[in-house]
């Protein structure tokens, strides 16, 4: 009898256990997921985005979204993804030890910024929608690649410098210090995202020359199969 009341109590004990696991992390998989809501209480405006800190009620939170015209004591809501830990704004030469960045802030009902120049989702996450149809008129630069070729060849061309002709379809600035790009041409739906320090405009057709790295992780969910990295741009 002892022995089954204490194989009994070890079997309570592990469940116990196992549902304090679980409960955690649906915990926190909802506090990345959920929407969240509260009003602003303070505001920075930089190129390409705004920041604001919201009041959840229990906490304060920063998040940075693309250039929206919010004014402190505005409610707002915003969907959090993953947050950026020890995150330094060059240009504004401030830390934070947290912050969202966000596709776009939600003002009522509506939307009061699209998710033209929004982040990552830097930067967006290896899952991507697919572009409805190729983009007509980019060719492959001469002496380069088109990018099915690089996506075709990426093993080949991983760690090697190479030059690509795309048009800019996304763009997200100073974020962990580079600006990045995403670029199309007539070769793939598929895009190709690029890290600069050089600057280009939604809609430029541009020469990117940069190296291809396979499999970068910057952490926080942002993994890329495929991408190039401190590149050159010539519009």
């Amino acid at each position: 009898m002892t022995h089954h009341r204490t194989i009994i109590a070890r079997i309570l004990a592990y469940s116990s256990i196992v549902l304090l696991i679980a409960g955690n992390s649906i915990t926190a998989y909802a506090e990345q997921t959920a929407v969240l809501s509260g009003k602003v209480t303070e505001i920075l405006n930089v190129t390409g985005y705004t920041y604001a800190e919201v009041n959840l009620g229990k906490k304060k939170v920063w998040a940075a979204g693309p250039v929206t015209p919010l004014k402190v004591g505005d409610t707002v809501s915003f969907s959090p993804g993953m947050p950026m830990k020890d995150f330094h704004s060059k240009s504004m030469k401030r830390d934070f030890s947290v912050i969202y960045f966000v596709d776009r802030f939600i003002t009522g009902n509506k939307s009061a910024a699209g998710e033209a120049v929004g982040m990552p989702s830097p930067h967006d996450k290896i899952k991507k929608k697919a572009a409805a149809a190729p983009l007509k008129g980019i060719k492959k630069v001469k002496g380069g690649h088109s990018i099915s070729d690089i996506y075709a060849r990426k093993n080949s061309l991983n760690g090697k410098t190479v030059r690509v002709r795309g048009k800019v379809t996304k763009v997200t600035t100073n974020v962990m210090n580079k600006n990045w790009l995403h670029i199309r041409d007539s070769s793939t739906l598929d895009d190709l995202t690029v890290t600069t320090n050089d600057i280009a405009n939604i809609g430029d057709v541009v020469i990117v020359e940069g190296k291809i790295a396979l499999d970068k992780d910057y952490s926080y969910g942002y993994v890329y199969p495929v991408i190039l990295i401190d590149a050159k741009i010539k519009k």
